[in-house]
C-alpha cells in the first residue's frame, strides 16, 4: 500500500516462499579438541555433524610406582574439551593422592647363661705331738695314767677352696616387632635376622608373603643357643614389595641368670662325732673349719690301736676329703707316787720361819711387803734346812697387793697364785698365810705365839690330789683374798705329788 496526499494505491498480496535448503550453513559440523595435563599436545577427539550429538571417551591407568617419589603428596590433573568452531568448552579436574608404605621395625635382645661354681676340699688332722704311724697317719700314744702321755688333743681342719667358675648354656632371645605406620597396606615378602653373621629363625606365626594392614602389628620371637658370649649386634631386615626396613640391637651379657653351687654346704661324718654340719661357703670366698678333741688315757680300757676315720663332703658337688687318726692305748704299768712339802721363796723378802717359832722345820715367810706386784717367787720342794740348792724348783708363786691405781679393785686387796710348772708334779694341798705379822699367832698355854704349822694357816685347801683320778691333778691354785692395810707378810706352803719309782715288793 502506497499513500499520497490525495489518495492510496495498493497491489495484490504476493506469498513469501522459503527454499528447503539454506543458501549457507555455519557450524553444521564442529570439531572437538581436548587439552589435558596428561598430554603434551592437544588431542583431536573427532567431529560432530548436526543434527546428531556424540560422546567421546578415553582412559588412563595410574600406577603407584610411577608416583612413589611423591609419597605422601597429592596433585590434580586438569582436562578441558573445546568445540573449536564455537569455542565452547567444558573442564574436569582429577585429584591424585599417593599413599605411603612405611613400616617401623624394632627388636629386643636378651641374654642368659648358667654359671657353675667350682670348689675343692681338703681335710687333715694334727696331733699335739705330731707323731705319725704308719708314715703319714697321725697317731696319739696313750701310755699310762700319769705323765705326758695321759692326755693329747687332735685338731681336724677342713679347707674349702674356691676354684673359679665355668659358664655354659649361652642363649640369645628376644622379639622382632613390625608396625605398619604408613597409610598403605604392606606386603611383607620375607624377614631375615642375623646373629653373629648367621641367619636365625624368627617365629611370626604367619607365612610370607603376608599383608600387614595399615596400623597393624606383627610380632615374632626368637631363641637361639650359642657357643659362647658372642659380641656385636643382632640385625633384622624386613622386605616388602616396595622397600626394605632394618633394625638392630646390641648383644650385651650381664650377670648369669642361673648360678649353680654358688653357696655350698659342708657336712662332716666321723666315727667320733657322727654327722655334723660344719657350715656354708659362698663364692668367691674360701673357708676353713676346725674342731678338736682331747683324748685321755682313762677313756679306754682295752689295748689299741683305735682307728677313727673322718670324711668332710661338699653336699652339692659330692666332693669329699678324708683324714684318719690312730689312737694307741697301752695298759698301765705299776705307778707309785710320793708327796713333798714346798714353800715359796721370796728372795730378798724371804725370812726363815724358825726365826719366829720354836721349830727347826724349814720354810719361809716373806715380807714385809708394801702394795705392789711381786712376780714369780720360786716354789721349792724338799729344800731341807732352807737350802735351795737341795730343793726342786717345781713352780712359782705370784703376789698382787693392789693400791688405789686400779679403779675396779679396792686398795689393799691381795691375790696369790700358785703355779706348778715342772712336768710330772701336781698340787696336792695349799696352805697360805697373809697378814700383818710374820706368821699366824695362836694361843699356847697362857701365851700368844707364832706358828709355822701349815695346818694352822687360815687359807688354802687340803687333799685335792687323787692318784687314781687324773681330773684332780691340778697345777694351779688361786687365792682371791681379803683387804689388808699396811705392810703384810705372806707364807705360801704347799704339798706337791710326783711319780716315783715303785719300791721292790720285798723291800716294801
Amino acid at each position: 500500500t502506497v499513500t499520497t496526499e490525495r489518495d492510496s494505491y495498493s497491489a495484490d498480496p504476493v506469498a513469501i516462499v522459503w527454499n528447503e535448503d539454506p543458501d549457507e550453513e555455519i557450524n553444521e559440523t564442529v570439531n572437538i579438541e581436548d587439552i589435558s595435563d596428561l598430554f603434551d599436545d592437544p588431542v583431536d577427539l573427532g567431529s560432530v555433524t548436526a543434527p546428531d550429538g556424540d560422546t567421546f571417551t578415553y582412559s588412563e591407568d595410574f600406577a603407584w610406582v610411577d608416583y612413589q617419589d611423591l609419597c605422601g603428596q597429592g596433585f590434580s590433573i586438569a582436562n578441558t574439551a573445546t568445540i573449536l568452531e564455537t569455542e565452547q568448552s567444558s573442564s574436569a579436574l582429577l585429584n591424585i593422592n599417593i599413599r605411603c608404605e612405611d613400616l617401623t621395625v624394632s627388636k629386643t635382645v636378651e641374654t642368659s647363661y648358667v654359671r657353675t661354681h667350682l670348689w675343692d676340699i681338703e681335710k687333715s688332722v694334727e696331733t699335739d705331738k705330731g707323731d705319725e704311724w704308719p708314715e703319714g697317719t697321725p697317731k696319739i700314744w696313750l701310755d699310762g695314767p700319769v705323765g705326758p702321755e695321759v692326755f693329747e688333743s687332735a685338731t681336724w681342719t677342713v679347707d674349702v677352696t674356691y676354684e673359679g667358675f665355668v659358664d655354659s648354656g649361652f642363649n640369645v632371645s628376644g622379639t622382632v616387632t613390625i608396625t605398619n605406620t604408613g597409610d598403605l597396606d604392606a606386603v611383607i615378602t620375607g624377614v631375615e635376622d642375623l646373629l653373629d653373621g648367621e641367619e636365625i629363625d624368627v617365629d611370626f606365626g604367619v607365612e610370607f608373603p603376608y599383608t600387614l594392614e595399615v596400623g597393624a602389628i606383627l610380632e615374632g620371637t626368637y631363641s637361639e643357643d650359642v657357643d659362647s658370649k658372642i659380641e656385636g649386634f643382632n640385625e633384622v631386615t624386613v622386605t616388602t614389595e616396595v622397600d626394605e626396613y632394618t633394625a638392630d640391637a646390641e648383644v650385651v651379657w650381664g650377670d648369669p641368670t642361673t648360678e649353680i653351687n654358688k653357696t655350698v654346704n659342708i657336712k662332716d661324718v666321723s666315727d667320733l662325732f657322727g654327722e655334723v654340719d660344719l657350715g656354708t661357703v659362698t663364692a668367691p670366698n674360701d673357708a676353713e673349719f676346725t674342731y678338736d678333741k682331747c683324748f685321755a688315757w682313762t677313756d679306754y680300757d682295752e689295748v689299741g690301736p683305735y682307728i677313727y676315720d673322718n670324711t668332710a663332703t661338699i653336699v652339692e658337688t659330692e666332693q669329699s676329703a678324708s683324714a684318719r687318726l690312730v689312737i694307741n692305748w697301752e695298759p698301765p704299768d705299776e705307778v707309785c707316787y710320793a708327796d713333798e712339802t714346798a714353800w715359796a721363796y721370796g728372795g730378798d723378802y724371804a725370812n726363815p720361819n724358825w726365826d719366829y717359832v720354836n721349830s727347826r722345820n724349814w720354810g719361809w715367810t716373806n715380807g714385809p711387803l708394801e702394795q705392789g706386784f711381786y712376780a714369780e717367787w720360786p716354789l721349792y720342794a724338799g729344800a731341807a734346812q732352807n737350802d735351795i740348792s737341795k730343793g726342786e724348783l717345781v713352780g712359782w708363786v705370784t703376789v698382787s697387793y693392789y693400791d688405789d691405781s686400779v679403779p675396779s679393785i679396792p686398795a689393799g686387796y691381795v691375790e696369790v697364785i700358785y703355779q706348778v710348772t715342772k712336768e710330772g708334779y701336781y698340787l696336792g694341798e695349799t696352805h697360805l698365810w697373809v697378814g700383818n705379822t710374820e706368821l699366824p699367832q695362836v694361843r699356847q698355854g697362857r701365851e700368844t705365839v707364832m706358828t709355822n704349822a701349815p695346818g694352822r694357816f687360815p687359807y688354802g685347801i687340803d687333799y685335792f690330789f687323787d692318784p687314781e683320778d687324773p681330773a684332780t691333778w691340778e697345777t694351779e691354785w688361786y687365792f682371791y683374798g681379803e683387804v689388808f692395810e699396811g705392810e703384810i707378810y705372806i707364807a705360801a706352803h704347799g704339798v706337791v705329788w710326783m711319780q716315783v719309782e715303785c719300791p721292790d715288793p720285798v723291800d716294801e
